[in-house]
């Protein structure tokens, strides 16, 4: 931290924008929280914090002892990293990190007194400077209720346009952080999409993605249709959630299926990636009629979808891709369901052959995995290590409960099995422990 001297100082013009914008909300917030001052109440207490030398830890300490009414002149210093000096033209500047002791020393204090000075700046036309700035206060300390608050600090009423791409970036942040902060506020978002101006629609779909829980993949899910120009963006951003297997994923799947009888081909060709992320078996028959669409980009997504879906490599001949779907479906009629009885009760040999049948089969890959989970807990060493080695095969992520717990059996080859099988399913590169995996049990 230094003391800058004379016209040249950093900042000297933009801070008279800021300090124009922010005025106003000093002036009346300040004076309305203050009330009248004794005599023994000292004058200048932020820039009696500032002097002298001390740590960012020190400067938080003694900035966050200020009293509320010195709210405003904080959040300026932490806006413009400066205040004016003690003599005519200086700037008391803080560098990095002390700036970001002041960020901290704000977020620190109760929400009731943050608040009320947040919505009377909203009211206000101000810097996008200081709007970045409330943005990430409120990012750090708000709550679900606060989410329109945000919204209107970074489009105000009445403002009409587009967002510029920093506050875009600077809402959405801000919001993940309230999302991740407080559960509460994801039964909040459908509302805000509704409520909120046009140009805020997409960051707050791009807040919502940031969230990895199968409730935010859901809402996802739930607005599409809701404002057209969003189904793009919501169709991309669900396609980045991967294969998905937990509960209430068949609303997703019904949600992104519907979007493979569109009329508009960019969006069918988003729904079909969407569906070959997310995996769904139940867009097979769906995809396999699209094969025949006039659309030859789309016709190679279809391919590449139907590979994710199959894990199998048939490449770009739908005859075969046609086929291998007939002998699936007719399998699944007709011997699926004792097959998979005999994975579950089986021993020895005859297990063997079940397994082996099984795993010649892709469509509805979960459906067989369950079978061998279910392995893992009833089976013998010999039966839990091929149970292991064929969930390593078919990728399905219901079977991650059951490896962990393998981690843990006294055959070092089952472990070894349920280890590989756990990195080739998730991904992760973890250590062979049951505490290392713990996380993912879920």
């Amino acid at each position: 931290m230094g003391v800058l001297r004379g016209k040249g100082c950093p900042g000297g013009e933009r801070s008279a924008v800021l300090a124009l914008g922010l005025g106003l909300v000093l002036a009346g917030w300040t004076s309305a929280q203050r009330g009248p001052r004794s005599p023994e109440d000292p004058s200048g207490l932020v820039e009696r914090a500032l002097l002298g030398q001390r740590t960012p830890a020190e400067l938080r300490r003694r900035l966050s002892s200020v009293e509320a009414s010195e709210i405003p002149r904080l959040f300026q210093l932490a806006a413009e990293g400066h205040l004016p000096g003690g003599d005519p033209g200086a700037l008391i500047v803080l560098d990095d990190a002390e700036r970001q002791a002041v960020r901290e020393a704000l977020c620190a204090r109760p929400r009731r007194e943050l608040v009320p000075f947040l919505e009377d700046l909203a009211g206000w036309p101000i810097d996008p400077a200081l709007r970045a700035e409330a943005q990430r206060l409120l990012g750090c300390m708000g709550a679900a209720d606060h989410l329109k608050l945000l919204a209107r600090l970074t489009q105000p009423a009445g403002e009409r346009g587009s967002v510029a791409p920093e506050l875009r970036a600077g809402f959405s942040a801000a919001m993940g952080n309230i999302l991740a902060r407080d559960a509460a506020a994801l039964a909040q978002v459908r509302a805000l999409v509704s409520e909120s101006p046009p140009g805020l629609a997409g960051p707050i779909v791009e807040a919502l993605a940031s969230q990895g829980s199968g409730a935010a993949t859901r809402i996802l899910a739930d607005l599409l249709g809701r404002s057209p120009g969003l189904d793009p963006l919501l169709l991309a951003r669900l396609a980045e959630r991967g294969r998905l297997r937990e509960s209430g994923a068949e609303s997703v799947f019904e949600s992104v299926r519907r979007y493979l009888k569109k009329s508009d081909p960019m969006l069918v060709y988003a729904a079909v990636l969407a569906c070959g992320h997310l995996g769904d078996d139940g867009a097979v028959e769906t995809l396999i009629d699209l094969l025949a669409h006039a659309d030859e980009r789309l016709r190679r997504g279809v391919f590449v979808a139907l590979r994710r879906i199959s894990g199998l490599a048939l490449g770009q001949d739908a005859a075969r891709w046609t086929s291998w779907y007939r002998t699936e479906t007719r399998w699944w009629e007709g011997e699926a369901e004792g097959l998979l009885l005999r994975i579950e009760r089986g021993r020895g040999l005859e297990f063997v052959r079940a397994a082996r049948e099984a795993l010649e089969h892709r469509l509805f890959r979960d459906r067989i995995a369950e079978a061998f989970a279910q392995t893992l807990q009833r089976g013998g060493d010999e039966e839990v290590l091929l149970a292991c080695r064929a969930l390593e095969q078919l990728r399905s992520r219901l079977a991650v409960p059951g490896l962990i717990e393998c981690l843990e059996r006294d055959d070092p080859l089952v472990r070894r099995a349920a280890w590989k099988a756990l990195r080739a399913i998730t991904g992760v590169e973890l250590p062979p422990e049951v505490d290392s995996w713990s996380a993912l049990a879920g």
